[in-house]
């Protein structure tokens, strides 16, 4: 054996046995332990305190059109029709009241205005453009307010003659009452004229012209144009859809022209300058699912790791999803009025469409359990791949986390995964222009002439400051591992890389697994007796142990029968040759920013047969598993 293949299981066998330390005091102690990070924390939220006996219960806002990506119209469709809601944006638990039923399948919830409309896509109307959908009406104005059943009696007395007129009933529902609306128009003196034409056969009512509103939201037909309920609240409530159940009470899901399925009441709201300083010109309608916990995490679930994963893998990742999701609600109340969005900034929900048996057993066997410290709710970082080892949060982006540090992580078979060991190449000039014009740093002004990794992270081969220098001798210096990478992200995937000029010499690792004479681990009802020679790193229920010349060891693992086998990974030293000595060659590992748990490793953990608990106990350090509602007591 070669002393440099010697040297390198050495420090392996010192690294498990320091693993196999802190899991033994770990068991001890009766203490479940996670090295996650806090980022901010909202214990106090009203939703928290007053959370009830059922756990995953509690109402999330979950952001999914919002900002400068808000359309004038927004589709959804249901299978059995839709519940038109009241949503009470400022009381806790944000509850919807039902208030009308439309029996429509497709509808389209836009700005109130006039609008045009172009391939089934409304639009404000501009000149020359022709009304499709116009923002002025004729209202009844009533003497007394009217409920829900006298609008639906009122409905049906007048629109037969409504209908001769060639207008139609439009329930509505403004400033907190129920109104009678007639027909839409692209201005008030069109409007005036309708409700000549209604006096002259009605003389009884009472109409005046109502035009739009910076906060009206109407919901229309889009197959014919109708529009069948509009809702003006200002900013006080919202208006809500959930789709009705069928008629033998099976659920039914809210349907986007993506095909995506969601459960829960989508909140739809205007969004402009009228109602927050940031929209600018930005005038649309903006998205809000309002779910419930345990079925926002089923949706995350699928869509950040894979429902075929072993349960175990799903079942701790469940506790991460939790654990990140109550940390950070009211994340984007500021900006947007929601706790999270569902892209890569939070965490990307995808809603019902990949949700099987698998994630709604991780999901409710878990429900309740956070991660904590210190008493109070962490958030949960992850990303996809690490690449053999962690960057701390204050290599990562500064700040000391003292149960957050970088550790290595031998079970990670990182090249499993498609971007886990990667290498790319770029001409100087290139990257010049990339990092001038794409990501800001204007004082290069030339081809960059060289890349210098100026310091790493402690315990950790992911670079925490970085220097590039340009043929004009013009240098800038990048600091924290997480800028490098965002500063580099077309051609790098971590900031767990190395980097040259014409060629670089690279680390580059391959993985097997050995069988241990194909030897069945038992769960905790059993246990199976090893007999062989074999030195190997063995992945118990009770942790990650290293084992030499096995006489009758008896091993048992937490989770189901697996085969137990070995991990063995090979590294070679190589040198990469860019196509050009001009250009640079990237040669790294990992994929994302490093901190905390890797959604891979969990795979390679639950594959060797470890049980949710101990995987995380494992891989991270000094945070508590509890049920949220503790905190609250």
């Amino acid at each position: 054996m070669s002393s440099k293949k010697k040297t390198r299981r050495d420090r392996m066998r010192r690294i498990l046995a320091i693993i196999l330390a802190v899991l033994m005091i770990g068991s001890v102690c009766g203490t479940l332990f996670y090295n996650l990070m806090i980022m901010r924390v909202y214990a106090a939220d009203e939703r928290l305190m007053n959370s009830d006996a059922d756990a995953d219960s509690l109402k999330v806002r979950i952001g999914l059109m919002y900002g400068s990506n808000v359309t004038v119209g927004f589709e959804t469709t249901a299978p059995y029709g839709f519940t038109v809601c009241r949503v009470e944006r400022n009381a806790a638990g944000y509850p919807s009241e039902p208030i009308w039923e439309l029996n429509e399948t497709k509808v389209s919830c836009t700005v109130d205005g006039n609008l045009s409309k172009s391939a089934m896509t409304y639009s404000k109307l501009a000149s020359g453009e022709r009304t499709v959908i116009g923002g002025w009406h004729a209202e009844l104005v009533s003497v007394s307010p009217l409920d829900r059943d006298g609008l639906t009696a009122l409905i049906s007395e007048l629109n037969p003659t409504l209908t001769e007129i060639g207008v139609y009933a439009i329930p509505s529902y403004i400033d907190g009452e129920y109104r009678l609306r007639a027909g839409h128009f692209e201005s008030e003196a069109l409007a005036n004229s309708i409700i000549e034409k209604i006096n002259q056969r009605l003389p009884g009512l009472k109409l005046r012209a109502v035009g739009p509103t910076d906060t009206g939201v109407s919901v229309v037909n889009p197959d014919n144009d109708r529009v069948l309920f509009e809702y003006d609240c200002g900013d006080i409530t919202a208006l809500g859809l959930a789709a009705q159940p069928s008629s033998d009470g099976a659920s039914a899901y809210l349907v986007t022209p993506a095909k995506k399925m969601y459960d829960g009441v989508f909140m739809f709201r205007r969004y402009n300058s009228a109602i927050s300083s940031s929209a600018g010109s930005v005038d649309g309608v903006s998205l809000t699912d309002i779910i419930e916990l345990g079925e926002y995490i089923k949706g995350v679930l699928p869509y950040e790791i894979s429902n075929s994963w072993p349960i175990e893998s799903q079942k701790a990742f469940a506790i991460c999803v939790r654990s990140y999701t109550l940390s950070l609600l009211n994340r984007h109340e500021a900006a947007y009025q929601f706790d999270l969005c569902n892209t890569t900034q939070c965490q990307v929900y995808g809603g019902r469409g990949r949700i099987n048996d698998t994630v709604e057993r991780a999901v409710e066997e878990t429900a309740g359990m956070v991660l904590s410290y210190d008493g109070k709710i962490v958030t949960a970082f992850y990303s996809a791949v690490q690449g053999g080892v962690t960057v701390s949060s204050e290599d990562a982006w500064g700040g000391v986390i003292p149960y957050l540090t970088a550790i290595e992580t031998p079970w990670e078979i990182y090249t499993g995964h498609s971007k886990g060991q990667w290498t790319t190449e770029v001409s100087a000039t290139e990257l010049c222009t990339y990092l001038r014009d794409v990501k800001g740093y204007t004082q290069l002004r030339g081809k960059i002439a060289s890349i210098t990794i100026d310091k790493l992270a402690t315990n950790s081969t992911y670079i925490a400051q970085l220097t590039i220098t340009d043929s004009y001798g013009t240098s800038v210096t990048i600091k924290k591992s997480d800028a490098i990478r965002t500063a580099l992200a077309k051609y790098v995937y971590s900031a767990n890389f190395v980097v040259g000029k014409g060629s670089v010499e690279a680390d580059i690792t391959t993985f097997s697994t050995e069988s241990a004479e194909s030897t069945a681990v038992r769960s905790a009802s059993g246990s199976a007796t090893l007999k062989n020679d074999i030195s190997q790193s063995i992945l118990t229920g009770a942790g990650l142990a290293v084992a030499q010349n096995l006489q009758d060891v008896s091993v048992q693992a937490s989770n189901g029968v697996g085969t137990l086998g070995k991990i063995v990974s090979t590294t070679t030293r190589t040198t990469l040759k860019a196509s050009s000595a001009d250009n640079f060659i990237f040669a790294g590992k990992g994929y994302g920013h490093g901190v905390g748990l890797s959604q891979v490793g969990l795979m390679n953990l639950a594959d060797a047969g470890v049980s949710a608990a101990d995987m995380l106990r494992m891989s991270l350090a000094n945070v508590e598993i509890i049920d949220y509602r503790q905190l609250a007591k």
